[in-house]
């Protein structure tokens, strides 16, 4: 019984190996067949192809998204761009008679079409665009006349309705190529559009969407032979803004023929109505390419932001900053007197500090704060300067953020200055003189800020103490930013009232120097300011409306106009402007 078993084992081991080698041997006589039959009988199909045909990629551009003012209107979108395009492999030995005939059939400088082919050229079976933006005809005509050795590379392009209005605020969108060894290590690839400068820069992860493509099979001939596979694009998302572009059109007009800014904000919660500067450019032009060398060597310098990219002495601006200081502090830091809004003190025109004559513009008589707010009394804020000394003026400029960033949601802003004692004496290698002091209780000597951080500190008077984050986001793609946020300065409400009776004086009342507003009948609050600099005088004027339902601050900035007058003629005529539109207030 036993041997009968082993018998059965091992038989049945002897008959599996054979199975197993004879299985094998089957295989590899159908590998054998198989070969045959693609190498030898199928060979000069698989050889044709392999030498003839080739994977093209073909690019498929995300639509990006669409921009939006406050009340829904289209401020940025995209629209349909014919590139013509060409594949390097394919006109490798045709290329300069071709290009030759294309500049000749389109009336165009040959050099034109090899300066975009060698620009935008990454791979010899990627369409490479040597014609870009042309109309919807003429590519027609051009693929009628050449046929297959071009093709027709519909892509989107970013446009701007409002050419010059929102340069500054919205930037504009190109190719990452100029900037692709600083953005490949965030995924970028050389030939994704991307925003530079503006909302088109700092919200471009919303905006520009995901890219697809087509991979496909062609034969020499560029005729598709096999489709490979395919991603589709995604849209990006769309934003709206804060702005209003009726009434940031109205800013672009009011500043025409000046250098210069205007912001109009919310006092509350430091939405952005308008941001404005001048002079400008067209966002179009960085699309298309056009024009760019001028724009970035012209002498006016239309790329500056001015709002927010450029600093400025701030001349009598300061003033109610200083009047703040004063009765915040209480004495005065010499033990002389106890500073308060019934303060005098006596103006003849000029003060006199040694050799040196420190001069007022007009001669008051006695003032106190409230009178010295609504003339602007230089005489007045030199003594008061002298009395509370560069560290506490120092500390208040700073505490009320004129040398901080705002944080405002666009690229690329500067800071203002505020300087100490210890900043001239290291930096400078000098003392602190009081000369130094007098300029400073003016908004002179050292002292610089940018438009929006002047309307920052100012509009701590419009709502009663608060900071706020001034910025240009509402929502995305319907969702509320939630971007606003406000600190409390921690100021008496008291003394920021009195500072207050002085602003609206200046407006309201005879002699105040920003009178000229009183027409408007908004209940006006603000104040002039005249900062020397070299060549022509800077003008400002800041402000809020309406008095008693603050819900505007204003600033309006001017380069080298001599005085603040040209600045409030400004502010006239851009109030008077948006004021036409009964829902405005």
């Amino acid at each position: 019984m036993k041997k009968s078993i082993f018998l059965l084992q091992k038989y049945s081991f002897i008959f599996s190996v054979e199975t197993i080698q004879k299985i094998y041997f089957g295989g590899f006589i159908v590998l054998i067949l198989a070969l045959s039959y693609y190498q030898i009988i199928k060979g000069d199909y698989y050889f044709k192809r392999a030498k003839n045909n080739y994977v093209r990629l073909i690019p498929l551009r995300a639509i990006r998204g669409s921009i939006l003012d406050r009340n829904g209107k289209l401020i940025a979108d995209d629209k349909a761009s014919f590139n013509i395009s060409v594949i390097p492999y394919q006109i490798k030995r045709k290329k300069d008679p071709l290009f030759r005939e294309i500049a000749k059939f389109l009336n165009l400088d040959v050099k034109s079409l090899y300066r975009n082919y060698n620009k935008n050229l990454r791979s010899l079976f990627i369409p490479v665009d040597i014609l870009i933006g042309s109309d919807k005809i003429t590519a027609l005509a051009l693929k009628e006349k050449f046929a297959d050795a071009i093709l027709i590379n519909t892509q989107p392009q970013r446009y701007y309705p409002y050419t010059y209005q929102f340069a500054h605020i919205l930037g504009y969108v190109k190719k990452a190529t100029a900037r692709y060894e600083e953005l490949k290590k965030y995924g970028y690839q050389p030939l994704e559009r991307i925003g530079f400068s503006g909302i088109e820069q700092q919200y471009d992860a919303y905006l520009k969407g995901e890219d697809g493509g087509d991979s496909i099979e062609v034969d020499a001939k560029g005729k598709m032979v096999g489709f490979l596979g395919k991603q589709i694009p995604k849209k990006g998302k769309s934003i709206q803004l804060t702005i209003d572009s009726r009434i940031q059109n109205a800013a672009y007009q009011s500043l025409e023929g000046e250098k210069g800014a205007i912001i109009l904000m919310n006092s509350d919660n430091g939405e952005i109505i308008a941001l404005c500067s001048a002079p400008s450019f067209d966002s179009n032009h960085f699309v298309k390419g056009k024009n760019i060398a001028k724009l970035l060597n012209h002498k006016d310098s239309p790329m500056l932001n001015r709002a927010i990219q450029a600093s400025y002495p701030i001349g009598s601006v300061f003033k109610p900053i200083l009047a703040l200081a004063a009765l915040e502090t209480g004495k005065s830091r010499l033990g002389t007197q106890k500073i308060t809004s019934a303060t005098t003190f006596f103006c003849s025109g000029e003060l006199r500090l040694g050799l040196a004559k420190f001069r007022c513009w007009a001669t008051h008589g006695r003032q106190n704060l409230h009178q010295a707010l609504i003339h602007s009394c230089n005489i007045y804020f030199y003594n008061l300067g002298l009395l509370l000394g560069p560290n506490i003026m120092s500390k208040w400029a700073k505490k009320i953020t004129l040398d901080s960033l705002t944080n405002i949601d666009l690229p690329y802003e500067k800071k203002g200055f505020i300087p100490t004692v210890k900043w001239k004496r290291k930096k400078l290698k000098t003392a602190w003189f009081p000369g130094d002091t007098f300029n400073f209780s003016i908004g002179q000597g050292f002292i610089t800020s940018t438009p929006l951080e002047v309307v920052t500190a100012i509009n701590v008077f419009a709502n009663n103490g608060y900071l706020v984050v001034p910025h240009i986001l509402k929502n995305v793609a319907g969702l509320n930013s939630e971007l606003a946020t406000r600190t409390y300065l921690g100021a008496s409400e008291r003394n920021i009232k009195k500072i207050k009776k002085g602003l609206r004086g200046a407006v309201s009342e005879p002699g105040g120097t920003a009178s000229m507003l009183r027409a408007l009948n908004l209940q006006i609050s603000g104040k002039t300011g005249t900062a020397q600099t070299r060549g022509e005088s800077h003008g400002w004027f800041v402000g809020y409306f309406p008095y008693r339902n603050k819900k505007y601050t204003i600033c309006v900035f001017l380069e080298n106009v001599g005085s603040s007058y040209v600045a409030l003629k400004v502010t006239y005529n851009f109030l008077e402007k948006i004021t036409k539109d009964n829902d405005f207030l």
